[in-house]
């Protein structure tokens, strides 16, 4: 009886002992992916929070302190890119209206677009949020309504009146790449802007709508990854099951090589 109970204990402690093993390699010796985080001066912890959850380096990418080369090199050495959300754009770049757009630098949004640039010819998997999926579709020729209540509708509240986080739900496109991450063609969102895409441009495609039809989110269906949310996934990770489910989907695909 005390060697079967002996030789038990042996097989639990070298099981304990593999497992340990197992992470230490894991933690010290296997190859961690890294995104970058492409913003202008803004705070990008809950982005961080969330890569971090899925054993992901982030290279904090800030437009307002960095010139464009080493932005460029930063982008050259990870695996995916992650356009943040931030200030408005100058309306001059898509033929808006500059009395109707809050804080904006025409510097940092001339860089955004250049960084995008250099992403899509490396080949880098994309996501925009808010203010980068803005990005995608200004890069390709869209435009935006510089202020939804003004220009578009105020049949849903896209931003609290105090500047707070609001929450609608969107109709998700049959098909589309949010599609088949989330698995619903309806969900909630969290909602926090005042601008939104007017023009689509052209190559993109729409991913998902809210109820008084503004596009919610796009996709790049001839590019290997490149989507954009206009809402803040990294804000809802802990608790929204969909918010996962989007940013696992893109660290999953995140795997160009690194130059």
């Amino acid at each position: 009886m005390r060697k079967k109970f002996a030789k038990s204990i042996k097989i639990v402690l070298l099981i304990i002992l593999l497992i340990l093993g197992y992470f230490i390699v894991r933690d010290n010796f296997l190859t961690k992916k890294t995104i970058a985080v492409v913003h202008n001066h803004q705070n990008i912890n809950p982005i961080k929070i969330a890569l971090d959850d899925n054993r992901i380096d982030t290279n904090d990418v800030d437009t307002s302190r960095m010139d464009i080369e080493m932005c460029k090199r930063k982008i050259e050495r990870v695996d995916g890119v992650i356009f943040a959300g931030g200030n408005d754009f100058d309306p001059e770049i898509y033929g808006g209206d500059r009395n109707l757009v809050e804080e904006y630098s025409r510097e940092d949004d001339e860089k955004s677009l250049a960084i995008l640039d250099y992403a899509i010819g490396l080949e880098k998997p994309i996501l925009g949020i808010c203010r980068g999926m803005q990005l995608i579709n200004i890069y390709y020729g869209g435009s935006l309504y510089d202020d939804l209540e003004k220009q578009f509708s105020k049949e849903i509240i896209h931003r609290g009146s105090d500047k707070t986080l609001t929450y609608h739900e969107i109709n998700i496109n049959e098909g589309s790449r949010l599609s088949k991450i989330v698995g619903s063609d309806r969900i909630e969102v969290n909602s926090y802007h005042h601008e939104g895409i007017k023009d689509l441009a052209e190559g993109l495609s729409v991913s998902a709508t809210s109820d008084d039809g503004l596009i919610e989110a796009i996709e790049n269906p001839y590019y290997s990854y490149m989507l954009g949310v206009q809402w803040h996934p990294e804000l809802s990770y802990e608790n929204d099951k969909y918010s996962k489910k989007i940013l696992k989907d893109f660290v999953k695909h995140s795997n160009a090589g690194k130059n």
